[in-house]
C-alpha cells in the first residue's frame, strides 16, 4: 500500500495539471491559428512575418497621419474582431499606407472597465488585429509594429456611455522610413 501512495498522487497531480479547453468566446484563436471577431463571421489567418524590431519602434518619433485618409479603428466592448465598417475604413488606411510607404504603429487602447492586465492585453489584441489585416493586405511585416496602453491612454474621460466606445480603439500612427 506505501507504494501505491506516491503513483496515486502523481495521478492526481496529473489530472489536476490538464490544460483548459479552447474558449469559445467571441474573438478568441481557434486551433488552426485563426482568429474570427464575430460568431460565425468570416475567419482571418495570422499573418506570417516579423514584426517590427522593438528597438526600431522605441527609437522612432510616430506621428498621427495628419490626413483624414487614416482612420481611427472602433472596437464592440470586450471584442477585438474587425466590424464591417471597421474593415472597410482598413482597406482604405491599407492604400493610404501602400502609398506614403511609412512605417507603422498600431496602438491599442480599451475603455476604464477591468483590470490594467486585462485590458493591456485586450488592447494587444486590437492592435495586432489591425497589423495583421494591414500584413494580410501588402503592407510589409517588419514596418508595422504595435504596442498596448490599455486603459493608461483614454481619449475621452467623463461618463462612461459616451466615453467608452471612444476609448476601445487601435490608433494608427505612422514615421517616415529611415
Amino acid at each position: 500500500m506505501n507504494k501505491l501512495a506516491p503513483l496515486l498522487a502523481l495521478l492526481v497531480v496529473a489530472v489536476a495539471c490538464k490544460t483548459p479547453a479552447k474558449s469559445s468566446r467571441k474573438g478568441a484563436a481557434g486551433a488552426d491559428g485563426e482568429y474570427s471577431g464575430e460568431a460565425g463571421g468570416p475567419r482571418l489567418a495570422y499573418a506570417k512575418g516579423e514584426d517590427m524590431p522593438e528597438a526600431d519602434i522605441r527609437e522612432t518619433e510616430f506621428k498621427s497621419a495628419g490626413t483624414s485618409e487614416v482612420r481611427t479603428i472602433f472596437f464592440e466592448y470586450d471584442q477585438y474582431g474587425l466590424s464591417a465598417d471597421a474593415t472597410e475604413a482598413l482597406r482604405g488606411n491599407v492604400e493610404w499606407l501602400k502609398r506614403a510607404g511609412m512605417k507603422v504603429l498600431v496602438e491599442g487602447h480599451a475603455d476604464e472597465r477591468g483590470t490594467a492586465e486585462y485590458n493591456l492585453a485586450l488592447g494587444q489584441k486590437r492592435a495586432k488585429t489591425v497589423r495583421e489585416f494591414y500584413v494580410r493586405s501588402g503592407v510589409a511585416a517588419t514596418q508595422v509594429g504595435t504596442i498596448s496602453y490599455g486603459k493608461e491612454r483614454p481619449d475621452c474621460t467623463g461618463d462612461y456611455d459616451a466615453c467608452g466606445p471612444k476609448n476601445r480603439r487601435a490608433v494608427t500612427l505612422v514615421a517616415p522610413k529611415k
